[in-house]
């Protein structure tokens, strides 16, 4: 596995262990931006990273991804919207602004970070 997916892989399960960490009971500092906003920053930002070390030619576009990343929290948000529980159950209209956050994060990241990874190890081959 290189470092890549290693790091995304870390990313994707640090995300899942917060979801944990942050449920509805938390009561720690930035509670409102924690229990409202930090997981629908955090899925799509991890979801993007997952989906561009995966080995699918489809979704190799950032931009598709980031489609494809956004589409799904807005589908859920709109199901929240009509009372139907689908990854949530409650709707939120900045959570439309966290999930492109997210994405954009996500993008960012791909960009500075594990590109240069990918130039390094090329580097070193």
């Amino acid at each position: 596995m290189n470092r890549q997916k290693i790091i995304v892989v870390t990313i994707a399960v640090m995300v899942g262990l917060l979801h944990f960490v942050t449920g509805p009971d938390y009561q720690g500092p930035a509670r409102t931006f924690v229990n409202g906003y930090l997981i629908d920053i955090l899925l799509p930002f991890a979801m993007f990273l997952v989906f561009g070390v995966a080995n699918q030619t489809v979704i190799n576009s950032a931009l598709i991804r980031g489609v494809l990343v956004f589409l799904v929290g807005a589908i859920a948000e709109v199901c929240q919207y009509f009372d139907i529980q689908f990854l949530g159950s409650t709707f939120d209209i900045l959570d439309f602004v966290m999930y492109g956050v997210g994405v954009l994060l996500g993008m960012v990241f791909e960009g500075q970070v594990l590109s240069r990874l990918a130039t390094a190890s090329d580097r070193q081959n």
